[in-house]
């Protein structure tokens, strides 16, 4: 998630952005999350990636966002096994930063992935050991592309 100020109805605010599918973003601001729909950007947000996590300067949008009701995120499964990290949008690989048969804990960083000229750390999504590395420095991958596999 990236932190972001935004200003709605003239008030500024710093809020936690992730982008969903279709031009929608999942907003978190004072321990609650919206749903929330782009609009008068002057862009097709419906043409853009998910990113996971994004590092990101602040942005100061000015278009109205629109809250909706918070739909429980369901992570999509994995295309091929359970232990395999997928990229969660197109990009390429600018580092790794695990090796084979690395211990990694929850959330600790696999590799960046730069997407829309942003770099995106891919985390671990559970405790596990670096089983295979499908991926190196320099790779183009797409979203749901194997980037490794923990065990």
């Amino acid at each position: 998630m990236a932190k972001v100020k935004v200003i709605v109805d003239g008030v500024e605010y710093e809020v936690e952005v992730e982008e969903l599918p279709g031009g929608k973003f999942r907003v978190s601001f004072e321990d609650k999350e919206y749903t929330v729909e782009a609009r008068g950007l002057g862009i097709d947000v419906g043409a853009l990636s998910v990113p996971a996590q994004v590092s990101a300067p602040a942005l100061t949008p000015t278009p109205a966002v629109t809250p909706a009701p918070v739909t429980p995120a369901t992570p999509a499964p994995a295309p091929t096994g359970e232990g395999v990290v997928t990229a969660p949008m197109p990009g390429k690989i600018l580092r790794v930063l695990v090796s084979e048969g690395e211990q990694v804990k929850t959330g600790q960083g696999l590799l960046i992935l730069e997407a829309m000229k942003m770099e995106n750390e891919i985390p671990a999504p559970r405790d596990g050991i670096v089983r295979k590395i499908f991926v190196k420095e320099g790779n183009t991958v797409n979203t749901g592309d194997p980037l490794m596999e923990l065990g």
